[in-house]
């Protein structure tokens, strides 16, 4: 291997690192980040990197990760018996969290509040807006987890596919 591709896998580890490592947070793109190491080689390296098959298979895997982030925490909602309101909440919640700080504890927070709001607007009873809230929060780690190991997925089918 030249000094350039080196350089290459080097750098695109790095963004793997990085995307990895902001994969576990709820709604920031960790796994877009992934997949955007996965492009930089491939428009870095052209041939010498993985095929255009191989980008789009892994660009699919990361959009199911993307779109199972935003739909888990209304789905452990609705698992958990909110109605269309508390899942309404619980999305508003995390979409209100994300810009305020400090981020992290909001985007976790923020689903439980709108779930229980939600529910509390549909005349339901708190109760049953903890409920909305605990499902909110179980589907939050279940994307967690999703992400996370779609993510890992990803960097493993880019090193199978530059290694075979």
């Amino acid at each position: 291997m030249s000094w350039i591709e080196y350089t290459a896998l080097g750098v695109t580890s790095l963004i793997f690192m990085i995307g990895l490592a902001t994969s576990l947070l709820p709604v920031v793109p960790g796994s877009l980040i992934v997949w955007s190491g996965v492009i930089i080689h491939k428009l870095w390296m052209g041939d010498a990197s993985v095929a255009w098959k191989i980008v789009i298979i892994t660009g699919v895997i990361t959009l199911v990760g993307q779109l199972a982030d935003f739909v888990m925490g209304v789905w452990g909602a609705r698992k958990f018996g909110a109605s269309w309101k508390g899942a309404l909440g619980a999305f508003i919640g995390a979409f209100v969290g994300f810009f305020l700080p400090p981020p992290l504890f909001w985007l976790i927070v923020g689903p439980v509040i709108g779930a229980i709001v939600g529910e509390l607007l549909a005349g339901r009873t708190f109760k049953a807006g903890s409920k909305a809230g605990v499902g909110t929060v179980v589907g939050g780690i279940v994307a967690f987890a999703l992400k996370f190991g779609l993510s890992v997925c990803v960097v493993s089918v880019f090193f199978l596919a530059l290694v075979l």
